[in-house]
């Protein structure tokens, strides 16, 4: 006779990242997606701005999403004690040099000195554009 193996109980499982508070979702107009594409953005210029941004006390993950057919970068802040700690905004593109040149666009042109914790929403936004 078989006898049921007694049933568990599943335990709460903490999230990966319990400091994880959202994506910076923002829209591009087609003016941004114009410019982004109009802007001359080389290998060089990306490894300057990525050595000042990481120096200025943000964090950067380049990867490739398969799903989507493009590239992405995600930036966040890395001081725990930052108000826009565990907030990150992404950029795309074709190539990770394009995928950078987008968020440096948004980061600088869009969000300017406003904290991302004002402008944080919960919508879901997807824009490739070099």
């Amino acid at each position: 006779m078989l006898v049921p193996s007694p049933k568990k109980t599943k335990k709460p499982t903490a999230p990966a990242n319990p400091n994880f508070r959202g994506f910076l979702n923002l829209n591009l107009t087609d003016e941004d997606k114009i410019t982004i594409k109009g802007t001359v953005y080389t290998e060089e210029d990306c490894f300057a701005d990525l050595m000042k941004w990481i120096d200025s006390g943000f964090k950067f993950t380049f990867s490739e999403d398969e799903y989507n057919h493009c590239f992405q970068v995600i930036g966040t802040r890395q001081q725990k004690d930052h108000p826009d700690y565990g907030i990150m905004m992404s950029g795309r593109g074709s190539t990770p040099t394009k995928a950078f040149k987008q968020w440096i666009y948004m980061q600088t042109r869009l969000v300017e000195d406003a904290n991302w914790s004002d402008l944080l929403d919960d919508s879901p936004k997807f824009v490739i554009d070099d």
